[in-house]
């Protein structure tokens, strides 16, 4: 009896490990309120999950997300200031590229986020163009949130942009 509950469980025990399976995690549910004037769009950015646009001031945003695990494969430390380094970096190579400011705070619904502002000259429009970057981390994906446009069209903006930073709802 006992080298049969032995011979079983050592079955059991195989069959379990032969069978093991790997969890990836998918999206996490998330939302933005956008100011008066702001709609949803498409076509600014192929990555994003969200888009959204204001054809009147000519202002732009978007929000790409990626998860943590994956990025643990190519050993992200999971720093929120670090990533928004790189993600500055992305624009770097740009004509004219200038880090204007770069500030941590929290968000009024009690988010961290590390916000950089870059501007570059953008020679088919012959602009300077002024990006507003946002960085957002959950337990489990990190948030990229850019808005843009033209820079003295950004500026007129600023209230929106607040709006909008302070609006959305992560885990």
């Amino acid at each position: 009896m006992k080298k049969l509950l032995l011979t079983l469980s050592i079955a059991i025990s195989f069959t379990t490990f032969s069978f093991a399976q790997s969890t990836i995690l998918g999206a996490e549910t998330f939302s933005i309120n956008l100011p008066n004037g702001y709609t949803r769009t498409v076509g600014t950015n192929d990555l994003a999950s969200v888009q959204w646009e204001n054809s009147e001031k000519e202002t732009y945003g978007y929000i790409i997300f990626e998860n943590l695990d994956e990025l643990d494969l190519v050993e992200f430390d999971r720093d929120i200031n670090k990533y928004a380094d790189l993600s500055v970096n992305d624009f770097s190579d740009l004509n004219k590229y200038k880090l204007i400011e770069t500030k941590k705070f929290k968000t009024k619904s009690g988010k961290e986020t590390v916000q950089k502002q870059i501007s570059y000259y953008n020679d088919e429009l012959d602009a300077t163009i002024q990006l507003q970057i946002n960085i957002f981390m959950t337990k489990n994906f990190i948030y990229k949130m850019i808005s843009f446009g033209e820079k003295e069209i950004l500026k007129k903006s600023d209230k929106d942009l607040d709006y909008i930073v302070n609006n959305i709802q992560l885990p």
